[in-house]
């Protein structure tokens, strides 16, 4: 008992040693210099690998860009149609969203005059429809949307007011329509993509294709089912991505972190007034119609 109090005894008046964090500048120079020789190794070996790995796909913006033997060639996917599909689809989610997040009950006035105006805007584009390329059953089913959504903000408006139960009624009665969209859209994006692909499989030699990589650059909350990804892993014959294919998340500025917390509660929303499933829009939107697209494509 007695060595153990003088050995404490000791260890207190022994001059202490301090830790710290902090290094003197001879020494963080030292450090940052020999990790400067790390930074430069690994990008020289990352040139190397695009130097000499094969030819490379991104998908970007709605664009495929080819890097092959130095060169880049760039192709336009998502056509007219794609587009036109996609804004009829997102005309009942705008709908939701003026009136849903904010809450049901009695509209103030700058709310009344928010969907007064995108009532407007619905007229004009109603008058201007048969102009947009879209004829037989695609055509009526944006006559529906439109006829639909007037009806339901004029009701709205008239009443000054809604409840929940009205504004689902109104997004569950638009879901099949949107679906249809949703289907057209996804054919049109990945029969666009395909041709373009195809077309440069016909430009490389066999140990070229077999060296294909791939990186996808999509939305945060669109990775899982996300079309491209699908396409391309039957394409490639891959079961998800590793070496040959990746995706990389697309985040929106200024502030991604709170932004994808924002998205999140809203889609939320999104999933449970239109789908009556609180987790759908947490995946690619064209993941189902992706998935049945390509079931039917020719991939020989």
């Amino acid at each position: 008992m007695r060595r153990m109090i003088f050995a404490g005894l000791i260890l207190m008046i022994l001059p202490q040693v301090a830790f710290t964090e902090e290094i003197d500048a001879a020494a963080g120079d030292a450090l940052m210099k020999l990790n400067g020789d790390f930074i430069n190794a690994h990008t020289a070996a990352r040139k190397l690998d695009l130097a000499s790995g094969g030819p490379i796909i991104l998908l970007k913006d709605g664009k495929l860009v080819l890097i092959r033997n130095g060169q880049e060639t760039t192709s336009e996917i998502l056509l007219s149609r794609y587009d036109t599909l996609k804004v009829f689809a997102h005309m009942p989610v705008a709908i939701y969203l003026m009136l849903g997040p904010p809450g049901a009950g009695k509209l103030d006035t700058q709310r009344l005059q928010q969907l007064a105006e995108y009532h407007g805007k619905i007229d004009r584009v109603e008058k201007q429809l048969d102009h947009m390329g879209l004829e037989g059953e695609k055509l009526n089913r944006q006559k529906q949307l439109l006829a639909g959504s007037k009806q339901f903000l004029e009701k709205v408006i008239q009443q000054q007011q809604f409840s929940t139960e009205e504004l689902h009624a109104f997004t569950r009665s638009m879901l099949p329509m949107i679906q249809a969209n949703i289907a057209g859209a996804a054919a049109s994006q990945l029969d666009a993509m395909h041709r373009q692909v195809m077309a440069w499989k016909k430009e490389m030699t066999p140990e070229e294709w077999q060296k294909l990589r791939v990186s996808v650059k999509g939305a945060v909350l669109a990775r899982e089912g996300n079309l491209a990804m699908q396409y391309f892993e039957r394409l490639l014959n891959l079961k998800g991505p590793g070496m040959r294919l990746i995706y990389m998340e697309r985040y929106v500025p200024p502030t991604p972190m709170l932004t994808l917390l924002a998205t999140r509660s809203v889609d939320r929303g999104i999933s449970i007034a239109f789908f009556d499933n609180p987790d759908r829009m947490f995946r690619d939107v064209l993941a189902d119609a992706a998935a049945e697209h390509i079931k039917k494509m020719n991939f020989d």
